[in-house]
């Protein structure tokens, strides 16, 4: 054989050896579940744990809270919109553990829901959207300044409540999974800060949050320090507590 022969031949086999390699790098090894990139849109559609397939979902319903309008002012108009919804839906009961092994594509962290490409979208919007009812415990919670969502308000009646909400009663922050009680909702319950630590807080009482299940890309940074997750719940539309073998709502504590 020449030795023009044995180069194109070496020359064929280092190529067929770079795609076995690629294809292995690209297919081949584990991906870490918080660093997806954009999946296709027919890979997006399966269920984790006993999180609910629900292709249809409803629609989020918005109203203007003193003066402040469902898309905000500012930020991203668009999850402004989710964030202020005020319907209630048929909550559907999940477990803690599926709601930490829900997983997102890395390149919608920190961007506004218009850049998110078309396949990340789709995977978000499998999950995003669904009504539910998680069972936990309420560790510490804590008023949020201003944000655009609320029109950049600072008074108190126009802060969410940012809930960091435990499977244990003494797990920490890094565990949590976050729920966001917001001002539209907060407005039609007897809901304060000192009734939810003498209620629930105080002693340790197990409650059950019930909301919509949202996905908040700005706080990737947090993730396994102050929150185990960027899945939220939020809003919050129910706040019950387990008394005497019974759930309770918050509201009814109320003096």
């Amino acid at each position: 054989m020449s030795v023009v022969s044995l180069r194109r031949r070496s020359g064929w086999i280092a190529i067929v050896l770079l795609v076995i390699l690629a294809a292995f790098y690209f297919f081949g090894s584990p991906l870490n579940s918080s660093s997806l990139g954009p999946v296709p849109s027919s890979a997006a559609a399966q269920p984790v744990g006993d999180v609910p397939n629900m292709p249809d979902k409803p629609q989020p319903q918005g109203v203007t809270f003193d003066g402040c309008p469902p898309e905000g002012d500012g930020g991203d108009s668009q999850l402004n919109v989710i964030k202020n919804r005020v319907d209630r839906g048929d909550y559907l009961p999940v477990s803690f553990d599926s709601l930490l092994a829900l997983t997102w594509p890395k390149t919608v962290e920190r961007q506004y829901m218009k850049d998110w490409s078309p396949s990340a979208l789709a995977f978000i919007q499998q999950y995003q959207g669904i009504p539910v009812s998680l069972e936990g415990y309420i560790s510490s919670i804590r008023e949020a300044g201003p944000e655009p969502a609320n029109c950049n308000r600072d008074s108190h009646a126009n802060l969410d409540w940012h809930i960091y909400f435990t499977k244990n009663p003494r797990d920490e922050r890094s565990q949590a999974i976050i729920l966001n009680a917001t001002p539209r909702v907060r407005s039609n319950r007897e809901w304060t800060l000192d009734l939810m630590h003498a209620v629930i807080m105080d002693d340790h009482v197990q409650a059950r949050i019930s909301g919509w299940l949202f996905f908040d890309p700005d706080h990737a940074g947090d993730v396994g320090q102050t929150r185990a997750t960027l899945w939220e719940i939020h809003p919050v539309m129910q706040i019950e507590v387990f008394q005497k073998g019974r759930w309770v709502p918050l509201d009814k504590f109320a003096k």
